[in-house]
């Protein structure tokens, strides 16, 4: 009797004993699988209010994962970064930009890929537009999709000034000189620029300025190296352009004092007839313009350059930044991170874009016209017309785009020649 009451208690220790051991297990099954997140959707970004209601979105549906989120600015991330991925610090996930800052990253070995991702939901990977894969993939790997696509180069303009000048609308570079002396004799800011940034002037103007004068093939062919030179008499007639623009006083004086975002403000006040800037710029115009301009607010590209080689008809747009997996994330967060970039740029996430007024990253979302801000449906007409081109940052590299970027504000300010930058440049060209 003794001996089977020992062997009763030995037996329900052992059952403790499982019991714990698998009550453990099961408590470290459902720990929440954790990873850091960076992003530069802050401020007056329009995707700042799309990222915090779909983040908000993803943690409902999958509570058993915790997302630590870090948000910087955009003039401040992508030196950040670059910083973190030279000291080997990168974040598990995190906002990219495609092409050239992709390549670099990927060429690293600093990403992991998402081919199994598009490969387990064909659906989905069917339905983006084009730029959306191929500008996040290198090599056959694709590391991203874009959260909806970024126009760059939008001529925002106030209809109303047009018709107190008896002016139209340029449709030649010699008309738009003609606009900006009309403009700046009767005391009105031609066009609103804010270029403290650097980046801006590249990005939103010069990029399809060059673009005009040397047609879309050139800049691959400089870039591979097969017989097109930055030193071509096209591109320096291009960076002659924009001096000679300059000069004439289209900008407003402090424009290299201003960022993009605070330019718009002599936009928004009337003092300013144009605007050049990016589909990002959308959501704050619909929330800060005074309703008196909205219903003058049109939207067109740059002029055709007589003599240019370039297609008139095209505007400067690239797929939006992506978020990407580190390759240093464990499995378990790479897992994690892939459910969110499919959650952010799902059909659902689409018509959140659309919400936003973001332009969208797939080749058929239905948009009533009827049921979006009118801005944002003359937007969504304006990229129906006008097929895309490379922006420049996003064809340069890192250096490359720095010359540029620091170039183009040194030719404006008369402090270096067009020819210069142009040998600058193509020094850069390895």
């Amino acid at each position: 009797m003794k001996k089977r009451r020992i062997l009763s208690l030995f037996l329900a220790g052992l059952m403790l004993v499982g019991l714990a051991g698998y009550s453990s297990q099961v408590g470290a099954d459902s720990e929440p699988v954790k990873f850091t997140l960076w992003h530069s959707y802050v401020g007056a970004d329009m995707r700042a209010p799309f990222m915090d209601e779909i983040l908000k979105k993803f943690s409902a549906e999958y509570p058993d994962i915790k997302i630590v989120e870090e948000q910087i600015p955009r003039d401040q991330y992508q030196t950040k970064l670059k910083t973190l991925a030279a000291a080997g610090q990168l974040p598990d996930a995190f906002v990219l930009w495609p092409n050239a800052m992709t390549q670099e990253f990927a060429k690293a070995g600093l990403l992991a890929d998402i081919n199994d991702l598009l490969e387990q939901n064909p659906d989905w990977k069917n339905s983006f537009v084009a730029p959306a894969l191929k500008e996040f993939t290198v090599g056959g790997k694709t590391y991203s999709a874009g959260i909806g696509v970024s126009v760059t180069s939008i001529v925002y303009y106030n209809k109303a000034l047009f018709a107190k000048y008896k002016l139209a609308y340029p449709k030649t570079y010699k008309q738009l000189l003609n606009v900006v002396k009309v403009f700046k004799k009767n005391g009105v800011i031609p066009i609103s620029l804010g270029n403290k940034p650097k980046w801006p002037a590249q990005s939103t103007i010069f990029s399809l300025m060059a673009n005009r004068r040397t047609g879309s093939e050139w800049l691959d062919n400089v870039l591979s190296k097969k017989g097109a030179k930055f030193t071509d008499k096209q591109f320096v007639a291009a960076l002659k352009d924009l001096k000679t623009l300059t000069d004439l006083g289209a900008f407003n004086k402090d424009y290299n004092s201003l960022d993009n975002v605070q330019m718009r403000d002599y936009f928004y006040r009337g003092q300013a007839a144009m605007m050049i800037d990016g589909s990002w710029a959308l959501t704050d115009m619909i929330s800060k313009a005074p309703d008196a301009l909205k219903k003058n607010i049109e939207m067109g590209v740059l002029p055709a350059f007589e003599g240019g080689k370039g297609d008139p008809n095209v505007m400067s747009g690239v797929s939006a930044t992506g978020i990407v997996v580190s390759a240093k994330a464990s499995p378990k967060q790479k897992e994690a991170i892939k459910k969110l970039i499919k959650f952010v740029t799902d059909k659902n996430a689409q018509q959140l874009y659309v919400k936003s007024s973001i332009p969208v990253s797939f080749k058929n979302v239905d948009i009533d016209p009827g049921k979006v801000d009118p801005l944002f449906a003359k937007l969504v007409d304006l990229i129906k017309k006008h097929p895309f081109v490379t922006v420049y940052d996003s064809a340069l590299n890192s250096e490359q785009t720095e010359i540029i970027n620091n170039g183009l504000q040194a030719v404006m300010m008369g402090m270096q020649k067009p020819e210069d930058l142009a040998k600058q440049l193509q020094a850069a060209v390895k």
